[in-house]
C-alpha cells in the first residue's frame, strides 16, 4: 500500500504535492542530486518515517512527547 501512495504522490504535479514530496525527502535522510528533485526510494524511506511519526503521536499525549523532548536534549 505505501508503494502505491508513493507512486501517486511521485506523478501529482500539485503544490501540495511538491511540499509532501519535499517533506518525505527531509524525513529520509537522502540528499537529491539538483537535477533530479526525488527518488522513490527516498520516497518511500521518507514515507515510512511520516507513518512512524503519525503513529507516535496518536500513542503519546503532547505532554509525553514534550518530557521525552526534553530527555532527549540532555543527551544531544
Amino acid at each position: 500500500m505505501a508503494c502505491v501512495t508513493v507512486w501517486g504522490i511521485a506523478a501529482d504535479h500539485s503544490q501540495e504535492a511538491a511540499e509532501l514530496k519535499a517533506l518525505l525527502i527531509k524525513l529520509s535522510g537522502r540528499q537529491m542530486k539538483r537535477k533530479q528533485p526525488f527518488t522513490y526510494p527516498a520516497l518511500l524511506d521518507g514515507m515510512w518515517a511520516l507513518l512512524a511519526m503519525l503513529e507516535i503521536m496518536e500513542v503519546y499525549s503532547p505532554e509525553q512527547l514534550d518530557s521525552l523532548k526534553k530527555t532527549v536534549r540532555r543527551f544531544v
